[in-house]
C-alpha cells in the first residue's frame, strides 16, 4: 500500500457483498481482501440493502480468515442503479476514488460528471459482453480516470474503440470452491447416484434467456436419446414470470422427468458460495453456453471443483478454459442485434449436443479433474490476483493521487 499522509478512501458501487449475486460475490472477495491488506474501502450497493448503512464482517460472509475485518455498506438512494448514491456518499464521506462494477450503460452520465467536478477519480471495473461495445458504455467511459476490465476479450474490444484498460480477471476463493465427494453431495441434495448429471447455476430473468436455456434443453434432448441415464440440475429462479419456462419446455421436449431444481426459495435466500460449491460437486459437467457473457464466473468455479465445462464461442468464454482439456466451446448460431446496439450469439444446438457427447468422455478421464483445478489455480486464484494485480494497481493509483495532492 502506498505511503500517503492522508489515507485515501475508496468507494465501490456494485451488488451488496451478502447478496449472493455474481457481482456481489466478487465484491465480497475483493473488498474484504483489500481492507485486510490496509486499503480503506467501503461499498455502496445498488442491490441488497435499503435505507441505512450497515457494517458486515468477514467471518460472517467468508470465514475466520477474515475475522474482525469490517466493511461498511451504504444503500442506494433515488436512482435504481446507485449513481446518485455514489456521488452523495462520496461528497459526504470524503471518498477520493469511485469504482463501478456494473453494466456501465445503466449509469446516468450526469452522476459521472458530478464525480469529475468533485475531483473524485472514477475507475470502472467493467464487463464487455457484446460487439461492438454499447454506445452507452463508450459515452460513460469518457469520464473514467482509469479503466479496468475482466477479460482479454473486453480489453481488445476497448482497444478497438481507442480506450486503454488494465486487465484484471475476476477470481475465486479456492478455499471455498474445491472438489468434494460427489456421492455425498448427491445424497445431500437428493439427486440420483446413477445419473450423468449436467448442471447450470444461472439467473432466469428474461425470455429469450441470456443463459440459453432453450438451446440447452434441445441439445440435452438429443443427448438423452443415446444416454437414458442423463439428467440436468438447475439452480435458478424457476417461478419468475419474466423468465424462461424451463420445466414447461422440458415437458414439451419429453425430458421433464430428467430435470432437477433447487428449491426456488433457497436459490434466492439460502444459497451462498458454499452451497453453490456443493451443487457443482453434484455435477459431472457444467453448462454455460450463454449468448452474452462478460466473464463466466460459473465456468471458473466449476473447474476449481474439478468439473468439465461447456461454454459458447463468443466474448470471454473461450479464454476461460484449456479447450479439450478442461472444457469445451460450442459454436454459435447467427448473432442477433439487440437494443444496446451490438451482437450477441446464441449457441448452435447441434454443436452444443456434440460438445455434450465429448464431455461425456472427458468427464470419465481421471486426469481431467486435476487439469481443471490447475487451470484455475494458475489463472483465477483471487488471492494471487489481489497480490499481483490489484495491489499494484491500487498502489500506483494512491501514489498518483498523493502526488497530485502535494501540488
Amino acid at each position: 500500500m502506498a505511503e500517503t499522509i492522508d489515507k485515501i478512501k475508496h468507494l465501490w458501487l456494485s451488488n451488496s457483498p451478502h447478496s449472493g449475486s455474481g457481482y456481489g460475490v466478487e465484491t465480497r472477495d475483493l473488498l474484504f481482501r483489500f481492507i485486510k491488506a490496509g486499503y480503506d474501502f467501503s461499498c455502496t450497493a445498488n442491490y441488497g440493502i435499503e435505507g441505512y448503512p450497515v457494517n458486515l464482517y468477514g467471518e460472517d460472509l467468508i470465514d475466520d480468515r477474515f475475522k474482525g475485518v469490517k466493511l461498511t455498506i451504504y444503500p442506494k438512494m433515488g436512482d435504481q442503479y446507485g449513481g446518485d448514491a455514489l456521488v452523495e456518499h462520496s461528497r459526504n464521506n470524503g471518498f477520493k476514488v469511485a469504482y463501478i462494477m456494473l453494466d456501465l450503460f445503466a449509469i446516468n452520465p450526469q452522476f459521472l460528471e458530478q464525480l469529475n467536478q468533485m475531483g473524485v477519480k472514477f475507475c470502472p471495473y467493467l464487463p464487455i459482453d457484446q460487439e461492438p461495445i454499447s454506445p452507452g458504455i463508450l459515452n460513460n467511459l469518457r469520464y473514467a480516470y482509469k479503466i479496468i476490465t475482466f477479460s482479454q476479450f473486453g480489453q481488445k474490444a476497448l482497444e478497438k474503440e481507442g480506450f486503454a484498460s488494465h486487465l484484471i480477471p475476476e477470481g475465486i476463493d479456492l478455499e471455498i470452491f474445491k472438489p468434494m465427494d460427489k456421492q455425498k453431495m448427491r445424497d445431500k441434495y437428493g439427486l440420483p447416484q446413477d445419473a450423468f448429471m449436467f448442471g447450470m447455476v444461472a439467473a432466469n430473468k428474461e425470455n429469450p434467456p441470456r443463459k440459453s436455456f432453450q438451446q440447452v434443453l434441445e441439445a440435452f434432448a438429443l443427448f438423452y436419446k443415446n444416454h437414458p441415464e442423463a439428467a440436468i440440475f438447475f439452480h435458478s429462479q424457476q417461478n419468475s414470470p419474466a423468465g424462461f419456462p424451463i420445466l414447461e419446455y422440458a415437458r414439451h421436449l419429453g425430458v421433464a422427468d430428467r430435470i432437477y431444481f433447487i428449491n426456488p426459495y433457497k436459490a434466492v435466500f439460502g444459497a451462498d458460495s458454499k452451497v453453490i460449491c456443493e451443487e457443482i460437486n453434484c455435477m459431472d459437467v457444467y453448462l454455460n453456453p450463454s449468448s452474452t457473457e462478460g466473464f463466466g464466473m460459473g465456468m471458473v468455479e466449476s473447474q476449481a471443483c474439478g468439473k468439465v465445462v461447456i461454454g459458447n464461442r463468443c466474448q470471454s468464454m473461450p479464454e476461460l478454459v484449456v479447450e479439450g482439456k478442461t472444457g469445451l466451446i460450442c459454436e454459435t448460431d447467427r448473432g442477433w442485434w439487440r437494443n444496446l446496439m451490438g451482437f450477441v450469439y446464441p449457441p448452435n444446438v447441434d454443436s452444443l449436443y456434440e460438445k455434450m457427447e465429448e464431455s461425456f468422455k472427458m468427464a470419465a478421464d481421471k486426469d481431467t479433474a486435476d487439469l481443471c483445478r490447475k487451470n484455475i489455480m494458475d489463472n483465477y486464484n483471487i488471492d494471487t490476483l489481489v497480490e499481483t494485480k490489484w495491489k499494484v494497481f491500487l498502489d500506483e493509483l494512491e501514489t498518483e493521487i498523493a502526488e497530485e495532492n502535494k501540488k
